[in-house]
């Protein structure tokens, strides 16, 4: 019996089983998949494909009505494929096939019916589904409101007013930043969910949780309002302090707020833990009972010394204790939310992962909140410290002078010509000693809380080094890598530079990750070996075991229509991606263990290899852009 056959008759046999349910509409994905691959000319006719999405979202949402073991591999690409499918509804027939007039009508009716039919499965299901299994993807939901189609525009609203109307402290967020937003029609659409929501709060007064929802949603533009005055408010000079109140205007009046605060353990649901036949509806995603809501906000607020000025403002949260988040203006951080949930998903599967999930692998992620397309809050997390200070540091005790007007001409000198290699290699790093692993006896001087604080951070580089890799994420200089402090673990920020745009710089950044000496040392007596190599081996595995998962979510953002995440590359190398397509198929190579200008692909265990030679190889750290430190 053919898989197809044996997941039907499971289907046929146990249709309340979410698991027959999401293999099925896998199969039918996969199917879809292969044909979109295959060359035009030899692709099945373009309503089969249509005829084959419409199953796969129809079988995605069926197994969601039975359970959420796979919500975040199925909920992503249902909308994906329908909203897809409603794009394609308005498009018009290319002119190139010279169809007649009476077969263009029937190709069009054709579209629009599998459409309509497609709506009709989504709308029984917004019914049907509790809102929380479309609150996990209501950046993807939100981002497509301006959808061309008036039927898919229509029940987006329905989903998005559901999942407000009954999580309203945590979903009125995301619905806020787009009333906000600079586009016109963006901003409009977004009144039009606040109306619906508005209608709903005259006919029930208050939401699943009790909370008076016309007011909160008062309560909540008021609020919005005063923190993106606060993020683009004028600071004259470049003071460390600044008063909420006199200097930026603050109405401390308005403060007072039933909307969750925007921290990652607030804004996450909870799902399930129990997948097989689960009352769904009965599920609570959010304890609005007891969640932490604005009480007052603090006066004092710290500037921080960047280029953009971004504001470090602090709350008095419901239950008492003060929490805090960075204002940060003029930067667009759509981008950085799609990547902490990325980051998210990442961390799911090395949790599920027997072997990671023994090592405690993760990836370190926050909450980030978007108010509209040039400002947002970003959770404050404490006690970090830059790479860059801690080494610093060691090297002003130790009296260590950095001339980089020296340092500059040695690299070059070094790279010139076979055979100067040595002047990085004998000269350069010979004046910088490791001193990296002096840090965590520093911060750890209790030898078990040092040895679990120097494997904590051996692995956490590791996973970061691997993920990191595979979404070609540049710029790893000293001060984007931060290390927690109370328990040494590492800490990425700055995720602008995505997608192998470092090898578009006027000096290519050649490696994959940094892994400079100082990297290594800190990782002990093993080195590279051991911890770090076995972590890397096993994230890399896991990103290979999930994927299909993996592209789905990396798909769901690259075709964003709101966000640009590969941006303008002036000189773009024949190995840089630089359109959606190109992007996943550079990611799939990766996972799949394919060096560029390769044909057959290395194990986990020889790619991995092949990586850490790049990282190490002297040659490329010598060709860094001086501010990337490799020296360090």
């Amino acid at each position: 019996m053919s898989l197809s056959a044996s997941t039907k008759k499971a289907v046929d046999h146990h249709n309340r089983w979410e698991k027959a349910h999401y293999y099925l509409g896998k199969h039918y994905n996969k199917l879809l998949e292969s044909e979109r691959a295959k060359q035009p000319s030899k692709q099945a006719p373009s309503y089969l494909n249509r005829e084959t999405a419409k199953l796969v979202v129809d079988n995605y949402l069926r197994s969601l009505c039975f359970g959420a073991k796979y919500i975040y591999q199925t909920m992503p690409r249902l909308l994906t494929l329908w909203l897809d499918l409603g794009s394609d509804a308005e498009q018009p027939l290319d002119s190139k096939y010279n169809l007649g007039e009476e077969t263009r009508n029937y190709t069009m009716a054709q579209r629009r019916k599998m459409l309509g039919a497609c709506n009709t499965q989504v709308r029984k299901h917004i019914d049907r589904l509790p809102a929380f299994v479309f609150y996990t993807a209501l950046s993807q939901i939100v981002a497509r409101i301006c959808h061309p189609n008036q039927a898919v525009y229509s029940l987006l609203v329905d989903i998005v007013a559901k999942v407000v109307v009954m999580h309203a402290p945590q979903a009125l967020w995301t619905l806020l930043a787009v009333v906000k937003s600079s586009s016109k029609d963006r901003a409009n659409r977004g009144l039009t969910c606040m109306t619906r929501i508005n209608e709903h709060s005259r006919k029930s007064r208050t939401d699943a949780s009790g909370l008076e929802l016309r007011t909160l949603v008062a309560q909540g533009a008021k609020l919005s309002d005063q923190l993106l005055n606060v993020c683009e408010g004028d600071i004259q000079g470049k003071p460390a302090n600044v008063s909420l109140t006199r200097d930026l205007k603050f109405n401390h009046k308005t403060a007072s707020c039933k909307l969750a605060i925007p921290l990652e353990v607030s804004l996450t649901a909870s799902l399930p833990t129990v997948t097989d036949c689960v009352n769904m509806r009965a599920h609570k995603a959010f304890n609005n009972k007891d969640y932490i809501h604005i009480s007052s906000f603090l006066d004092d607020v710290v500037v921080l010394n960047s280029l953009q000025r971004p504001r470090k403002i602090s709350i008095r949260g419901s239950d008492g204790h003060v929490y805090a988040l960075l204002c940060k203006p003029k930067d667009d951080l759509r981008k950085d939310q799609r990547l902490m949930e990325f980051n998210a998903m990442i961390n799911r599967a090395l949790k599920k992962d027997a072997e990671s999930s023994k090592r405690r692998l993760y990836i370190k992620t926050y909450a980030v909140t978007p108010l509209n397309e040039e400002c947002g809050l970003i959770e404050w997390i404490d006690n970090l410290k830059t790479l860059r200070d801690i080494l610093l540091s060691s090297y002003k005790q130790k009296n260590v002078h950095i001339n980089y007007g020296e340092i500059r001409n040695l690299l070059t000198e070094s790279i010139s010509a076979p055979g100067k290699l040595h002047l990085f290699t004998k000269k350069i790093l010979p004046h910088f000693t490791p001193v990296f692993h002096e840090w965590f006896v520093e911060m750890f001087p209790e030898p078990g809380a040092w040895f679990t604080a120097r494997l904590r951070y051996t692995r956490s580089c590791a996973v970061m080094s691997i993920v990191g890799h595979v979404l070609g994420l540049g710029d790893r200089h000293g001060e984007n890598i931060l290390f927690e402090e109370g328990n040494g673990g590492t800490f990425h920020v700055d995720f602008n530079c995505l997608f192998d745009k470092g090898m578009t710089f006027e000096k290519p950044e050649l490696v994959p990750f940094r892994l400079t000496h100082n990297m290594i040392d800190a990782f002990g007596a093993y080195g590279i070996e051991g911890p770090f190599r076995k972590s890397c081996e096993l994230t890399l595995g896991i990103l290979r075991q999930n994927e299909d998962t993996l592209m789905t979510i990396l798909e769901t953002f690259l075709y964003d229509p709101t966000t640009d995440f590969i941006g303008k590359k002036k000189k773009v190398p024949r190995i840089v991606p630089d359109t959606p397509e190109g992007v996943l198929e550079s990611v799939r190579n990766k996972v799949r263990g394919l060096l560029p200008m390769e044909s057959v692909p290395l194990s986990v265990e020889g790619y991995v290899q092949a990586l850490i030679q790049q990282a190490t190889d002297p040659f490329k750290l010598a060709s860094m852009y001086i501010g990337w430190c490799a020296f360090f």
